[in-house]
């Protein structure tokens, strides 16, 4: 009898002490900052300066919008000079070109160029109405069109950080938005902005350290 009890007084410390070691968790969402790709602080000016055009729609001045947007942004952020720059692309290999962009600039002291290259397509898709095609096929309250047609819009940015003074590149980054449109005459200008808005979200956590939503889980006992 006396053997089963301390069999049975183990046990219930055994279980009290897994009980207290026990850790349960929350989530939580913080903000964390971002890594600057390249420190800002030593440049008093960045020039703008036109994209190369891998393939740019017919509707408006994609090198001008891009540019224009790219400005509107930066002088939020950015403490220095902002000024822009019409290049002459020869290919979209000029960008290794350091002879080139040594001549870019007058005074390349102190000065950053920001270009790239750019491509903005748009193309009508096909959308299946149903994540489930028996839902379609056999289904009760199946729609009349089980296809619908969505216009998609595609933006492709390469972004250079080049310095002048030695035709280095310092940071080099491809991004890609896509969007689907169930308007079908929605204009390739206004898609351009909706994805150039989440461009910049990405792009400016390289460029200005801005602090990101991010879950995190707090542990407790």
């Amino acid at each position: 009898m006396k053997k089963n009890s301390g069999f049975l007084i183990l046990a219930i410390l055994s279980a009290l002490a897994v009980s207290c070691a026990t850790e349960s968790s929350v989530k939580v969402k913080v903000e964390m900052s971002g890594v600057p790709a390249v420190r800002l602080d030593p440049y008093r000016e960045i020039v703008l300066a036109d994209f190369w055009l891998e393939k740019a729609p017919k509707d408006f001045n994609l090198n001008q919008a891009l540019l224009g947007y790219l400005q509107d942004e930066i002088e939020h952020q950015f403490k220095g000079k902002l000024s822009s720059k019409a290049i002459s692309w020869e290919s979209g290999e000029m960008v290794n070109n350091k002879d080139f962009w040594r001549g870019v600039l007058a005074d390349p002291q102190g000065r950053l160029i920001l270009t790239g290259k750019a491509q903005f397509s748009a193309e009508v898709r096909k959308a299946l109405l149903t994540k489930d095609r028996r839902a379609i096929d056999d289904g009760p309250f199946a729609p009349e069109k089980a296809w619908a047609e969505r216009k998609n819009f595609v933006l492709k940015l390469g972004i250079y950080l080049i310095k002048p003074d030695s035709g280095e590149v310092l940071f080099q980054k491809d991004f890609q938005e896509a969007m689907d449109y169930e308007n079908q005459k929605q204009t390739a200008e206004f898609a351009f902005f909706d994805l150039l808005q989440r461009f910049k979200l990405k792009f400016f956590r390289f460029l200005f350290s801005s602090e990101k939503i991010q879950e995190r889980y707090l542990l407790s006992r």
